[in-house]
């Protein structure tokens, strides 16, 4: 909105925001009503469903961490360094404008100007989440299949190291390319960064990083195989593939933008890359890897914990995927495209809304779980994992 630039709302727009902000209303009713009615029929049916022993204090003592549980563990280390390093970069952009470290007589704007800081921020924040839920999935493997298949480890190994150069690129290559240290020629955007936003890291780690996507596939279907090839369509693990199968695919589309290639034809589809981190990664898979832990933790049924997926995943990628085109007022796009993703794009708070109503319930499912348990003849049973329960809450 900028008036003096002729930048104001036409009618359609102001029409189509408030068609949106009743669909928001209309839709936040009928989702509530349809959650509301699912959960009464998953605690009727969960009443005859056999639900998983609950991970008591001596049922998590007597466990072991198998090989590739415990292969898992630096993965977690190098997220810490990249959460670490990414909040530098927050607060060293931030100092940039504010002048912080000019303060204190260091010059870091020279060493590391706001076009380095800022990309590391944006770009490491995707890492090191990634990195997590890498290791999250890899380690629950083990307690949905066994034993776990032979050269397992390597191709976690594997996967750990790939990972480990995709950072080390992004830290080091774009910073070198920004000073233009890596001269003019085509080296700059294969090593140093390729310039758009949340695909900052250089063509060559792009690549490495869909490499790592693929890796991960792998590891995923060669541990879930036995329970695979039953033909669960919908089970909990068919959903984490099939997740991991649409990230690859969108991830795909970060590699349509060339040096040559119109603004408007890459930057739709880096949208769609964006959309992969936080529709499909970020959102859906959070939300099967969450399920699947509060029903090894012998909270929910698998039945009650497939529903709440199946829900998430028509929510999340219903609205986000064609929500997405709600951005597309800059290139140009009729007024109906506009329309439909600023519509749907605004149901994308419902699931949030859905996410803090579960979180709310989810504070007391140790209490009824073990209320539960000691009717049932085991006065003393206390829960095992408090700790990690409070951390996905």
């Amino acid at each position: 909105y900028e008036p003096d630039a002729g930048n104001t709302p036409t009618a359609g727009i102001v029409f189509w925001s408030v068609i949106g902000a009743l669909v928001l209303v209309l839709s936040m009713g009928g989702v509530f009503y349809l959650y509301g009615k699912l959960d009464r029929e998953a605690v009727w049916e969960g009443q005859s469903a056999q639900a998983p022993p609950m991970a008591t204090a001596e049922l998590v003592d007597g466990s072991r961490p198998t090989p590739t549980q415990r292969a898992t563990y630096k993965f977690f280390a190098v997220a810490a360094v990249l959460f670490l390093v990414q909040v530098f970069a927050g607060l060293a952009a931030i100092s940039d404008f504010t002048g912080a470290f000019r303060s204190l007589g260091i010059p870091l704007e020279t060493l590391l100007p706001v076009t380095v800081t800022r990309a590391w921020h944006s770009q490491i924040s995707v890492l090191w989440i990634a990195v997590c839920w890498f290791a999250a999935c890899i380690w629950v493997l083990p307690l949905i299949c066994r034993p776990e298949p032979h050269g397992q480890l390597r191709w976690v190994d594997s996967l750990f190291w790939m990972l480990v150069v995709v950072a080390a690129g992004t830290l080091f290559g774009i910073p070198l390319g920004v000073h233009g240290l890596l001269g003019e020629s085509a080296v700059w955007r294969w090593l140093g960064l390729q310039g758009w936003e949340f695909v900052q890291l250089g063509r060559a780690f792009h690549f490495l990083l869909y490499a790592a996507f693929c890796v991960w596939l792998v590891i995923v279907v060669r541990g879930l195989w036995p329970v695979l090839r039953q033909r669960k369509t919908w089970s909990l693990p068919n959903w984490m593939v099939y997740s991991i199968v649409g990230m690859i695919l969108m991830f795909s589309a970060g590699f349509v933008a060339r040096p040559e290639t119109s603004f408007v034809i890459a930057d739709f589809w880096r949208w769609c890359t964006i959309h992969m981190w936080v529709e499909a990664f970020f959102e859906l898979f959070t939300t099967i890897i969450v399920a699947y832990f509060m029903y090894l933790m012998g909270f929910v049924s698998h039945l009650a914990a497939s529903r709440v997926v199946y829900l998430a995943a028509i929510l999340f990628l219903g609205s986000g995927l064609i929500g997405i085109s709600h951005s597309f007022y800059w290139n140009a796009k009729s007024i109906e495209t506009v329309a439909l993703g600023g519509v749907l794009s605004t149901l994308q708070i419902v699931p949030l809304v859905l996410l803090t109503v579960e979180a709310r319930r989810f504070r007391h499912m140790p209490r009824h779980t073990l209320a539960r348990l000691r009717r049932g003849g085991d006065p003393m049973a206390t829960f095992g994992l408090p700790e990690a329960f409070l951390f996905l809450v």
